[in-house]
């Protein structure tokens, strides 16, 4: 088994990828009658005693990814993502588009776009340069075959939640060589996304020499398909031309004769170009035999992404608490909630409440909503004042920009 025995049927119960992705509508698996809360541990193993190793607990909504090389004496964290001191930035997503690839080379069981695609793409981050023609079609395919029949059209959920979570472009995150010629990240502004990541140029902790030769492994791995001597057969290359151009999905029979009739037998593009669990899968098989340069296909065969030109925006409510009951910011982070996922505009949830002792009792000071608006702000803005009206709280909350204190939001209602 590619995954943990134990791992993948618990992938397969209803609950597990809500649990996971830290939805807020996902149930409370914790137990705390148990001795030891629900954990899995899994390897993605890359060949000469290189593997990612994913550690997590559902029930204290806590992942781990560590390295293991053979120079370290046991894995080491690369990154991890929690809900209170997360470093999930642990790599751009060509490294994890890469390293997916590699490891689908190596053991054809675990099929790319697939499991491992959908449970690391947390540890992956947009940054400038990248392509969301080469990015949304593989991350949608990943989820669309973990959780079939959540889809409804377009865009799946969990990619634009993990586009709103790690798009750090425009944020002002640089890649720089360190003085040992290992990359590093690091961020030179303070507005947007923070980065929060081990692999920063100065850490003690971010294994740089190990993670540099897990790429060359990953590298060299796909390196070895496209230097067979098959692949330079002149029909074979005409079959891969054909197959390069944006219809060439069309073409994949054709191109599965000419690499039979010279005997090439590479177990998993084969399978990918013959029998594939979806056309992207057959999409970077091709750009694989092609020698074509990571992405380039992807965006060729499926074209501008449907988040090209999205945007998103955290807004911060305020709710004064006085003479309100307790649970006045809950009802109207759900409301709020409901009404801007029902029109496809983002999500709220409670941030902070706070309270203070006054004469032995504790009085409800203020509730602080954290809100996502996507694509839309003035919509966004109108459904927030609309349910806040309802209330007769619109004259009393502040709707500010999240980290800005100056510039207050305006909740009118529409004339």
């Amino acid at each position: 088994m590619p995954l943990d025995e134990a791992l993948a049927a618990r992938m397969a119960e209803p609950d597990f990828w809500p649990v996971f992705l830290f939805d807020d509508n996902a149930p409370d698996v914790y137990d705390e009658d148990a001795e030891d809360q629900e954990s899995h541990v899994t390897r993605f193993q890359l060949g000469g005693g290189f593997a990612l190793v994913l550690d997590l607990t559902l029930a204290l909504e806590y992942v781990d990814l560590a390295l293991a090389a053979p120079g370290l004496p046991e894995p080491v964290t690369v990154g991890w993502d929690d809900q209170a001191h997360f470093h999930p930035h642990v790599m751009p997503w060509p490294e994890l588009d890469l390293l997916c690839r590699a490891v689908a080379l190596h053991d054809p069981k675990l099929r790319h776009p697939g499991p491992m695609l959908a449970l690391l793409c947390r540890f992956a981050f947009l940054a400038e340069g990248d392509d969301l023609d080469a990015v949304t079609p593989l991350v949608d395919t990943a989820f669309g075959l973990m959780r079939p029949g959540d889809g409804k059209g377009g865009v799946r959920a969990e990619t634009r939640d993990w586009f709103d979570l790690r798009d750090l472009r425009g944020t002002g995150v640089v890649w720089s060589s360190r003085a040992d010629g290992h990359r590093a990240v690091d961020q030179h502004r303070d507005d947007g996304l923070p980065l929060y990541s081990l692999r920063v140029p100065d850490s003690e902790d971010f294994p740089f020499v190990e993670w540099s030769a897990l790429l060359a492994q990953a590298r060299e791995r796909i390196g070895v398909t496209v230097r067979d001597r098959a692949l330079r057969d002149p029909a074979v290359r005409q079959a891969l031309d054909r197959c390069s151009a944006p219809d060439g999905y069309e073409h994949l029979a054709a191109l599965a004769d000419a690499l039979s009739d010279v005997g090439y037998a590479h177990p998993v593009l084969m399978r990918a170009v013959t029998h594939p669990s979806h056309r992207a899968e057959a999409c970077w098989a091709v750009e694989t035999l092609s020698g074509l340069p990571q992405g380039e296909l992807v965006a060729r065969w499926f074209g501008p992404s449907p988040l090209a030109g999205s945007e998103s925006w955290r807004l911060s409510l305020t709710l004064p608490g006085a003479e309100r009951p307790w649970r006045f910011g809950q009802q109207v982070a759900e409301e709020l909630d409901t009404a801007l996922q029902e029109a496809g505009l983002g999500r709220a949830e409670v941030g902070v409440s706070t309270s203070r002792q006054e004469g032995g009792a504790y009085v409800h000071v203020e509730d602080r909503l954290d809100l996502l608006i996507r694509d839309d702000l003035s919509r966004g803005v109108t459904i927030t004042a609309r349910i806040l009206h309802s209330h007769r709280a619109a004259e009393t909350a502040t709707l500010r920009h999240a980290g800005e204190k100056d510039e207050v939001i305006p909740l009118r209602l529409p004339t």
